[in-house]
């Protein structure tokens, strides 16, 4: 009985300490920085969380490597912009703009929704 509840406790904090594959620790994304998270990249836009396609919908490139600037994201092939709040092209040569998901917040522990 005794080793029963050892396993079960040692199960619960494996559990605990995993993530799934839309959840990230919001402590890995620092202000003004952003973070790959399954097919998503998500930014920390002055302490606020945003997400969106990982891709750039001009050439496909990676949009987590890009250059933020407040709410402004800085494709690093081509130059395109993009609000990651809105999802927005601010500057070509984008013309569609990039898919935004929902953030949730709990704890310690961010939350892709719509991924």
């Amino acid at each position: 009985m005794q080793t029963n509840t050892q396993a079960n406790v040692a199960d619960s904090s494996t559990k605990s300490g995993v993530l799934q594959d839309n959840q990230f620790r919001i402590d890995a994304v620092p202000p003004g920085s952003a973070l790959l998270v399954g097919d998503a990249a998500v930014f920390n836009v002055a302490g606020s969380f945003c997400a969106t396609q990982a891709k750039c919908t001009h050439r496909g490139g990676p949009l987590s490597e890009g250059r933020l600037d407040g709410s402004t994201l800085t494709c690093p092939w081509h130059g395109a912009q993009f609000n990651v709040c809105t999802g927005a092209v601010l500057r070509g040569p984008a013309t569609e703009p990039i898919k935004t998901y929902r953030v949730i917040v709990e704890g310690e522990i961010g939350r892709l929704e719509g991924q």
